[in-house]
């Protein structure tokens, strides 16, 4: 089934967006910008993600990882400025055991193509909250950050088997083309005014 969202859901500014969100189950999220420092919040997700949700966020095996590097990729994540080369969001879930970030999404343009107008667009749900809401809610959030950023076209790369990643895209209901090429499919998505 796919869940659409309404386009006048793009015509307000990230800023004005409540903060809390709640999953179909129920369960309150509160979604924000990512900072530098929530790096240890993004090595714990690591390590909760299933191996087929690390191959099909990172396009490759990172099962035998050291933690070393495993930081250091963390830290080069969460390197974000929120306002012109890279940005992302984060769900928080505040546990019995403090926060846990649960999802992220996360834009970049090109390291060599500072003013691009397009940027590349990842997502990850952790396993036990997909299917609750959280990645639809991530991507329209998405889209609100590349309005900020002044970016026009948003590029996913998925693999060509990741058909719920696809359709996730699929439900911001904004033109797209999807595009196949050297075995990866690519979705250009138009950021609205």
């Amino acid at each position: 089934m796919l869940f659409r969202q309404n386009p006048r859901r793009y015509k307000t500014d990230l800023a004005r967006v409540r903060p809390t969100f709640r999953t179909r189950n129920g369960t309150k999220l509160r979604i924000r910008l990512m900072q530098p420092d929530d790096v240890p919040l993004m090595v714990a997700m690591f390590h909760q993600l299933s191996p087929e949700s690390r191959r099909r966020r990172f396009h490759t095996n990172v099962e035998h990882v050291s933690d070393e590097l495993i930081y250091q990729r963390a830290g080069e994540l969460a390197n974000v400025d929120n306002e012109t080369n890279r940005g992302a969001l984060i769900a928080i879930y505040a546990g019995p055991a403090g926060e846990e970030m649960v999802g992220s999404v996360r834009l970049a343009r090109p390291a060599d193509k500072p003013d691009s107008l397009e940027a590349e667009a990842a997502i990850v749900v952790r396993d036990d909250f997909q299917g609750q809401g959280v990645g639809q809610e991530l991507l329209r959030r998405m889209v609100l950050l590349a309005k900020k950023m002044r970016v026009k076209t948003i590029v996913a790369i998925f693999e060509p088997d990741n058909e719920g990643a696809i359709r996730l895209f699929r439900e911001l209901n904004l033109p797209s083309e999807l595009t196949i090429h050297h075995g990866e499919t690519i979705m250009r998505i138009a950021v609205p005014a």
